[in-house]
């Protein structure tokens, strides 16, 4: 009992400690104005890396990495911030980028890089589509 107790108020102060990142309904749906596209064809540095032409790196992520966004239909692309803070993804056609078409669409921009700063990203971004039941994104290409 006296575990249970701990852990609950663990549970409790972890949430509270992370909720001040859950950005406001505006904020939320208006994120994907920060998006960034890749300027350019992309040119292939080593494993999944790619360049554009402003020596930005965007990475290549993998089928399980990409599973929000239909990963049998769609390569995804993220890059992130110089401090690894925020991340900015583009999908594109596997077809198209196979036959060298890179048409890429901005697909998210997170506050919060999943891959770097997983917990802030599930408060700043994951947390918010469950909390603001899905809303409609205002998407900027």
């Amino acid at each position: 009992m006296k575990h249970s107790i701990l852990i609950i108020i663990g549970i409790i102060f972890f949430i509270l400690i992370n909720y001040y990142k859950v950005p406001s309904y505006s904020a939320h749906i208006n994120r994907n104005k920060y998006n960034r596209v890749p300027v350019g064809n992309l040119r292939y540095i080593n494993k999944n890396k790619y360049i554009d032409q402003n020596n930005i790196v965007w990475i290549k992520r993998g089928f399980l990495n990409s599973l929000l966004h239909n990963p049998f239909k769609y390569y995804i692309f993220e890059t992130y911030d110089t401090n690894k803070q925020s991340s900015s993804e583009v999908q594109i056609l596997k077809q198209d980028f196979n036959s060298g078409k890179q048409n890429f669409k901005p697909a998210s921009f997170n506050y919060y890089s999943s891959f770097h700063s997983p917990i802030s990203h599930f408060f700043a971004d994951v947390l918010p589509i469950i909390i603001y039941l899905q809303p409609k994104y205002k998407i900027y290409e």
